[in-house]
């Protein structure tokens, strides 16, 4: 979708005129041609036209990025998405076959690395991984100065964490959690990949026996996300694993129970009681 097209879009959502749009801040018929793809407009003024109307940006950045993505990203991006569907949906063929594809990419070096370790744990290979390809990994955090602020590490250390030593990733998890309480706030790209994070932590506490010392921070985390329906599978998925971290092994199964019959069957079907 182009910014044109967006802007569109919100501007009809919203029941606005062009006029009411504008605000005055540009040209009514240079905003018209905007609209239509026929002429640009600059990042200031957009932005203006944005916070004027309480739009979200990340949203209307996410909307936009296909039009400003390199050809590798875009493919990047797909293949991302159909192995989300693939690993959804068990699908170990569809899993293999993205593998392959992956592999294929002439750089996206992050990438690879994600997609290697999950198809490892699909194939319950993690140990094959060998300590070459562990130690390359970590590497990676190490050439990072402030690796809790980029969110193509936090998508590796999301992938990653049964890689680690249960030092490594309770040292990781300590320093990004502590990094992110300390901040007075950070866009909900953020939350969500640190609420992943979390997730993901607490899975390999239950499902591979992770002895590690975050499990409390992480719940608390998750647990003190705003009460909005955007972060609601993030909360109860908090909520599952507090009562098996208090050892209420029933009530862990209702929440389950009850995120199987809102939809999140695929999500959750490997979950650990």
């Amino acid at each position: 979708m182009t910014i044109g097209e967006a802007l569109k879009q919100e501007r009809i959502h919203l029941g606005l005129t062009q006029d009411e749009m504008i605000q005055g801040i540009i040209h009514k018929s240079h905003y018209s041609k905007i609209e239509r793809g026929i002429e640009g407009i600059s990042a200031e003024s957009l932005f203006k036209i944005l916070f004027a109307h309480h739009i979200d940006v990340d949203q209307f950045l996410e909307q936009i990025k296909d039009d400003f993505l390199s050809e590798e990203d875009l493919i990047e991006l797909k293949l991302e998405n159909k192995l989300k569907s693939a690993f959804n949906g068990s699908n170990k063929e569809k899993i293999e076959e993205c593998l392959q594809e992956v592999m294929k990419l002439s750089d996206s070096r992050i990438f690879k690395y994600r997609v290697v370790v999950a198809v490892a744990i699909v194939r319950n290979q993690l140990d094959e991984l060998g300590d070459e390809f562990k130690s390359t990994i970590i590497a990676e955090f190490n050439a990072k100065d402030n690796w809790v602020e980029n969110i193509d590490m936090l998508r590796l250390f999301d992938n990653c964490i049964p890689v680690f030593s249960t030092e490594q990733a309770d040292n990781y998890i300590s320093f990004l959690l502590k990094h992110y309480n300390e901040k007075v706030s950070y866009s909900e790209k953020y939350e969500d990949r640190i609420a992943s994070i979390c997730i993901n932590y607490l899975y390999c506490w239950r499902n591979y026996g992770l002895k590690g010392n975050q499990v409390k921070n992480c719940l608390d985390y998750l647990l003190n996300l705003n009460n909005t329906n955007h972060f609601l599978f993030y909360k109860a998925c908090g909520s599952f694993y507090k009562c098996l971290y208090e050892g209420n092994i029933a009530k862990a199964k209702e929440v389950k129970a009850m995120l199987i019959s809102l939809g999140y069957e695929d999500r959750v079907t490997n979950w650990k009681e």
